[in-house]
Order: structure tokens, then C-alpha cells, then sequence
């Protein structure tokens, strides 16, 4: 059976650099890319208000552990974009490939479960909450603890609270 190529080395091999950087400055995205893939300029307008050289993936330092995940999603949007999808049209076909091709794995299962990285579709699965609450969450973001969320949003209830302090987790 043949070795599946890692991600990085298929990054690298098409001229792009992988950069971490502290959590802070890229905190509000976990990663960001500006490149030239098949002739065209990619990149979402986070890239420029962060100030990305030409042909670099930045991602937070604090991911290090989750690389393989976040660069396949990041190389998939990159190639959704090319194709011309909207930035955010790209990421949710991105978060659906790496769904695809990670589901299952325990590591990237837990990564998924990271309340500043949980899609709406793992929220609303576990939490069982609709779509409004979920796009509170999404709005406050970054939290730097878990408790930050009753904080930044006093709605949310004690019950829902404690749900989300036996699914999730904080990076920070």
C-alpha cells in the first residue's frame, strides 16, 4: 500500500511556506493564507489586514499539534477559491473535505470539539441549540476560556453553559 503524501509536503512542494506565529496576532482566524495557486492570487481579506507575505500559510502557534488538519483545509479552500468560490462559500467546502477525510480520527475529532474551531454543525449536533445561539457564539469569538462565554454572553443559560463545559474545550 502505497504512504499517503503528507499535507506540508504537497504545501511545500507547490512553493508556499508554513509560518507559526504567536496566537494573539492571528487569534481571531487560527490560520491564514496568501498565495499564487495555477496563476491566480488567493486569499481571504484577513491576509491583508495581517499583513501575510506572498506564497505563506500562517497558523497559530497554539494549533501546532492539529498541522495536518489545518493545512489540508486551508489547501482545500485555497483550490475552492481558484476555482473561483467566494471566501466563504471556500471554507464552508473546506471544512466539509476535511470533514470527509478526517472524520473518525480521534485527534481531529477533539480539534472539532475546540469551542473557538467547533462548526455550527457540531455545536447544533451536540449542544442541540439552533442556528441564533450558535451565531452568538460564533460572533464572540475568540474566547480565551470556556467560562468567557457566560461572560460574553449572559443569555445563554446555566443549562446550555454546562453543556458546553462537558463538550468543549479552550485552547487558551
Amino acid at each position: 500500500m502505497q504512504k499517503e503524501k503528507s499535507i506540508r509536503g504537497e504545501i511545500e512542494k507547490l512553493g508556499y511556506r508554513v509560518v507559526y506565529v504567536p496566537h494573539k496576532l492571528i487569534e481571531d482566524y487560527i490560520a491564514c493564507y496568501k498565495v499564487r495557486y495555477k496563476g491566480k492570487l488567493v486569499f481571504p481579506l484577513a491576509a491583508e489586514k495581517l499583513g501575510i507575505p506572498l506564497n505563506e500559510i500562517w497558523i497559530s502557534e497554539k494549533y501546532r499539534e492539529f498541522e495536518e488538519y489545518i493545512l489540508y483545509h486551508e489547501l482545500m479552500e485555497i483550490k475552492h477559491r481558484a476555482k473561483g468560490y467566494t471566501s466563504k462559500h471556500a471554507h464552508e467546502l473546506a471544512v466539509e473535505d476535511t470533514e470527509e477525510k478526517y472524520r473518525g480520527d480521534p485527534k481531529y475529532e477533539r480539534l472539532c470539539r475546540e469551542i473557538n474551531v467547533a462548526s455550527k454543525e457540531t455545536m447544533i449536533k451536540l449542544l442541540g441549540i439552533d442556528e441564533e445561539t450558535f451565531q452568538k457564539i460564533q460572533e464572540n469569538r475568540p474566547y480565551h476560556t470556556i467560562d468567557e462565554i457566560l461572560e460574553k454572553i449572559p443569555t445563554i443559560g446555566e443549562q446550555l453553559f454546562r453543556k458546553i463545559k462537558e463538550y468543549f474545550w479552550c485552547i487558551n
